[in-house]
């Protein structure tokens, strides 16, 4: 059985949390916190582990000046790191409605700055995104929408996240392996 799938049932069949009733402040969600206190916040050391040439620093060494980035969404590279945005592939305000809303401070944070849910993209790109879900927004190449699904399914398996039936319904119809 694909695993993509044995992902999407395991998820359909997780306790499904209670109703959400708080609402969603993105303050509460800490991100691009310096855990390693290196003076490189999480957007900084995303940008910098993944650039494919060495990067360029300011004159303090805590911000990215330059490098050279694929985006995760469109078969595009970016060299300017002005107009990148590191953004969740389970956005914030979906990890709250989905589960997240009951989370403690500390697990908000963790989720925000979680490498693994954060990725490269144009600006305006993110922007166009916002904080839908896959079912949506979606990228048009099949490729790396199957690559956003596939992603979108890990994350919220990994943190318990509830999977919603319009969710089921688009990853079901993308068809993808």
């Amino acid at each position: 059985m694909n695993k993509l799938f044995i992902l999407l049932f395991a998820l359909s069949c997780a306790q499904q949390p209670p109703s959400v009733s708080k609402t969603y402040h993105r303050k509460e969600w800490k991100h691009w916190t310096d855990t390693d206190r290196d003076c490189l916040d999480t957007r900084n050391e995303i940008l910098k582990s993944r650039s494919l040439v060495a990067v360029k620093m300011n004159k303090r060494g805590c911000k990215v000046a330059a490098g050279k980035w694929a985006d995760y969404y469109y078969p595009e590279v970016h060299t300017n790191p002005k107009k990148i945005d590191i953004d969740h592939v389970v956005p914030l305000k979906n990890a709250h409605d989905t589960g997240g809303a009951y989370w403690t401070k500390k697990e908000k944070e963790t989720f925000a700055n979680d490498p693994q849910n954060l990725v490269i993209t144009n600006r305006s790109y993110n922007r166009k995104k916002g904080s839908k879900g896959v079912d949506g927004w979606l990228p048009v190449h099949q490729e790396y929408a199957c690559k956003y699904i596939k992603d979108w399914i890990i994350i919220k398996n990994k943190y318990g996240l509830k999977l919603t039936h319009q969710e089921q319904n688009t990853i079901k119809a993308a068809r993808c392996n």
